[in-house]
Protein backbone atom coordinates (compact mmCIF):
# COMPACT_ATOMS: atom_id res chain seq x y z
CA UNK A 1 0.00 0.00 0.00
CA UNK A 2 1.10 3.66 -0.85
CA UNK A 3 0.37 6.69 1.74
CA UNK A 4 1.33 9.89 0.27
CA UNK A 5 -0.47 13.74 0.22
CA UNK A 6 0.63 15.51 -3.36
CA UNK A 7 0.66 19.26 -3.84
CA UNK A 8 0.71 21.27 -7.09
CA UNK A 9 4.28 23.47 -6.30
CA UNK A 10 4.49 26.76 -8.55
CA UNK A 11 7.13 28.35 -6.02
CA UNK A 12 10.27 25.64 -5.79
CA UNK A 13 12.24 27.48 -2.88
CA UNK A 14 9.32 26.14 -0.96
CA UNK A 15 11.33 22.55 -0.61
CA UNK A 16 14.54 23.80 0.15
CA UNK A 17 12.91 26.18 2.97
CA UNK A 18 11.41 22.71 4.01
CA UNK A 19 14.66 21.16 4.05
CA UNK A 20 15.96 23.71 6.48
CA UNK A 21 12.77 23.95 8.40
CA UNK A 22 13.32 20.00 8.81
CA UNK A 23 16.48 20.30 9.75
CA UNK A 24 16.45 23.63 12.26
CA UNK A 25 13.78 21.45 14.55
CA UNK A 26 16.49 18.64 14.95
CA UNK A 27 14.67 16.03 13.04
CA UNK A 28 17.04 13.30 11.82
CA UNK A 29 17.57 14.22 8.34
CA UNK A 30 19.49 12.31 5.68
CA UNK A 31 21.23 13.85 2.87
CA UNK A 32 19.07 15.77 0.16
CA UNK A 33 19.50 12.58 -2.71
CA UNK A 34 18.63 13.68 -6.50
CA UNK A 35 17.40 11.13 -8.93
CA UNK A 36 17.02 11.52 -12.85
CA UNK A 37 13.91 9.53 -13.68
CA UNK A 38 12.69 7.91 -17.37
CA UNK A 39 9.11 6.67 -17.16
CA UNK A 40 7.36 4.55 -19.71
CA UNK A 41 3.28 3.68 -19.10
CA UNK A 42 2.15 0.97 -21.21
CA UNK A 43 -1.76 -0.19 -21.49
CA UNK A 44 -3.65 -1.84 -24.25
CA UNK A 45 -4.74 -1.22 -27.52
CA UNK A 46 -7.77 -0.47 -25.93
CA UNK A 47 -6.60 0.96 -22.96
CA UNK A 48 -7.94 -1.87 -20.31
CA UNK A 49 -5.79 -0.93 -17.92
CA UNK A 50 -6.58 2.93 -17.84
CA UNK A 51 -10.41 1.65 -17.97
CA UNK A 52 -9.83 -0.32 -14.61
CA UNK A 53 -7.68 2.49 -12.58
CA UNK A 54 -4.37 0.29 -13.13
CA UNK A 55 -0.96 2.16 -13.82
CA UNK A 56 1.70 -0.21 -15.47
CA UNK A 57 5.22 1.78 -15.32
CA UNK A 58 8.45 0.93 -16.14
CA UNK A 59 11.11 3.51 -14.29
CA UNK A 60 14.73 4.12 -14.98
CA UNK A 61 15.96 5.28 -11.70
CA UNK A 62 19.49 6.91 -12.47
CA UNK A 63 21.20 3.16 -13.02
CA UNK A 64 18.30 1.16 -11.64
CA UNK A 65 15.02 -0.19 -13.90
CA UNK A 66 11.60 -1.08 -11.55
CA UNK A 67 8.58 -2.18 -13.21
CA UNK A 68 5.80 -0.95 -11.00
CA UNK A 69 2.12 -1.59 -10.73
CA UNK A 70 -0.60 0.57 -8.97
CA UNK A 71 -4.28 0.09 -8.47
CA UNK A 72 -7.53 0.86 -6.05
CA UNK A 73 -6.78 3.94 -6.02
CA UNK A 74 -8.49 6.51 -3.46
CA UNK A 75 -8.01 10.16 -3.25
CA UNK A 76 -9.51 12.67 -0.79
CA UNK A 77 -8.14 16.11 -0.37
CA UNK A 78 -4.86 15.29 -2.06
CA UNK A 79 -4.19 12.30 0.01
CA UNK A 80 -3.50 9.41 -2.42
CA UNK A 81 -4.17 5.38 -1.22
CA UNK A 82 -3.26 3.08 -3.24
CA UNK A 83 -2.38 -1.04 -3.76
CA UNK A 84 1.46 -1.11 -4.94
CA UNK A 85 3.95 -3.30 -6.10
CA UNK A 86 7.50 -3.04 -7.04
CA UNK A 87 9.68 -4.80 -9.24
CA UNK A 88 13.27 -4.07 -9.91
CA UNK A 89 14.22 -5.39 -13.72
CA UNK A 90 17.27 -6.75 -14.53
CA UNK A 91 17.15 -6.86 -18.41
CA UNK A 92 16.59 -3.20 -19.39
CA UNK A 93 15.38 -4.89 -22.71
CA UNK A 94 12.21 -5.80 -21.11
CA UNK A 95 11.66 -2.23 -20.61
CA UNK A 96 10.99 -2.31 -24.29
CA UNK A 97 8.49 -4.59 -24.70
CA UNK A 98 6.77 -5.88 -21.31
CA UNK A 99 4.35 -8.11 -20.48
CA UNK A 100 2.26 -9.09 -17.38
CA UNK A 101 4.31 -12.35 -16.85
CA UNK A 102 7.00 -10.71 -14.86
CA UNK A 103 4.47 -10.36 -12.58
CA UNK A 104 3.07 -13.81 -11.72
CA UNK A 105 4.39 -13.97 -8.39
CA UNK A 106 2.52 -10.84 -7.15
CA UNK A 107 -0.94 -10.17 -6.54
CA UNK A 108 -0.60 -7.61 -9.09
CA UNK A 109 -1.04 -10.58 -11.63
CA UNK A 110 -4.24 -11.74 -11.16
CA UNK A 111 -4.99 -7.74 -11.15
CA UNK A 112 -3.49 -7.36 -14.89
CA UNK A 113 -4.90 -10.73 -16.11
CA UNK A 114 -8.13 -9.71 -14.93
CA UNK A 115 -7.92 -6.39 -16.78
CA UNK A 116 -6.58 -7.45 -20.07
CA UNK A 117 -6.06 -10.94 -20.61
CA UNK A 118 -2.64 -11.47 -22.33
CA UNK A 119 -3.33 -9.04 -25.10
CA UNK A 120 -0.06 -7.38 -25.98
CA UNK A 121 1.12 -4.11 -24.44
CA UNK A 122 2.05 -0.53 -26.18
CA UNK A 123 3.54 2.48 -24.60
CA UNK A 124 1.37 5.41 -24.43
CA UNK A 125 2.93 8.13 -21.90
CA UNK A 126 6.34 9.39 -21.22
CA UNK A 127 7.81 11.41 -18.21
CA UNK A 128 11.32 12.63 -17.90
CA UNK A 129 11.63 14.76 -14.11
CA UNK A 130 14.34 15.26 -11.60
CA UNK A 131 13.71 13.98 -8.23
CA UNK A 132 15.10 15.33 -4.76
CA UNK A 133 14.29 14.06 -1.41
CA UNK A 134 14.66 12.95 1.83
CA UNK A 135 14.02 11.38 5.12
CA UNK A 136 12.57 12.69 7.90
CA UNK A 137 12.29 10.51 11.39
CA UNK A 138 10.54 12.02 14.08
CA UNK A 139 10.97 9.38 16.18
CA UNK A 140 7.36 8.06 15.73
CA UNK A 141 7.15 7.59 11.86
CA UNK A 142 9.40 8.07 8.63
CA UNK A 143 8.57 9.74 5.76
CA UNK A 144 10.03 11.18 2.63
CA UNK A 145 9.60 14.46 1.39
CA UNK A 146 9.96 14.77 -2.46
CA UNK A 147 10.05 17.43 -5.70
CA UNK A 148 9.42 16.55 -8.88
CA UNK A 149 10.27 19.08 -11.92
CA UNK A 150 10.16 17.97 -15.81
CA UNK A 151 8.24 16.98 -18.58
CA UNK A 152 5.25 14.71 -19.08
CA UNK A 153 5.39 13.47 -22.70
CA UNK A 154 1.82 13.35 -23.94
CA UNK A 155 0.84 10.92 -26.63
CA UNK A 156 -0.07 13.60 -29.11
CA UNK A 157 3.11 15.31 -28.96
CA UNK A 158 2.78 18.40 -26.66
CA UNK A 159 4.09 18.58 -23.74
CA UNK A 160 2.98 18.97 -19.78
CA UNK A 161 5.44 20.55 -17.07
CA UNK A 162 5.97 18.52 -13.49
CA UNK A 163 6.07 20.61 -10.30
CA UNK A 164 4.72 18.34 -7.72
CA UNK A 165 5.45 18.11 -3.98
CA UNK A 166 4.97 14.64 -2.37
CA UNK A 167 5.14 13.70 1.10
CA UNK A 168 4.92 9.95 1.56
CA UNK A 169 4.22 7.97 4.71
CA UNK A 170 7.42 4.81 5.48
CA UNK A 171 6.76 3.80 8.38
CA UNK A 172 5.56 4.28 12.00
CA UNK A 173 2.43 6.12 13.25
CA UNK A 174 0.32 7.14 10.54
CA UNK A 175 -1.59 9.84 12.62
CA UNK A 176 2.49 11.22 12.91
CA UNK A 177 2.69 11.39 8.57
CA UNK A 178 -0.68 12.78 8.94
CA UNK A 179 0.00 15.91 11.42
CA UNK A 180 3.86 16.24 9.28
CA UNK A 181 1.73 16.78 6.11
CA UNK A 182 -1.07 19.26 7.31
CA UNK A 183 1.75 21.29 8.96
CA UNK A 184 3.31 21.26 6.15
CA UNK A 185 0.74 22.47 4.40
CA UNK A 186 -0.45 25.04 6.55
CA UNK A 187 2.77 26.48 6.98
CA UNK A 188 3.33 26.73 3.08
CA UNK A 189 -0.25 27.30 1.97
CA UNK A 190 0.63 24.27 -0.13
CA UNK A 191 -2.44 23.66 -3.26
CA UNK A 192 -3.70 19.78 -3.00
CA UNK A 193 -3.76 17.98 -6.24
CA UNK A 194 -5.73 14.73 -6.68
CA UNK A 195 -4.65 13.81 -9.89
CA UNK A 196 -1.72 11.37 -10.48
CA UNK A 197 0.64 12.47 -12.96
CA UNK A 198 -0.72 9.62 -15.21
CA UNK A 199 -4.18 11.17 -15.09
CA UNK A 200 -3.02 14.90 -15.89
CA UNK A 201 -1.12 13.12 -19.21
CA UNK A 202 -4.51 12.32 -20.17
CA UNK A 203 -6.57 15.24 -19.59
Amino acid sequence: METEFKYNLEDTSIFDSIVETAGARNLRLEDVEVIDMHAAYFDTEDFDFRKRGIAYRIRQEDDRCTATIKWDVNVREGLHRREEFNLVVNDERFALNPNIDIFVSSDAYDVLLDAAGDKPLKPTITMDYQRRQFKVDTGRSISCISLDEGVIHHIDGHTIPISELEIEWYYGAEEDFMDLAYRIQSKYGLVSEDRSKLQRAFE
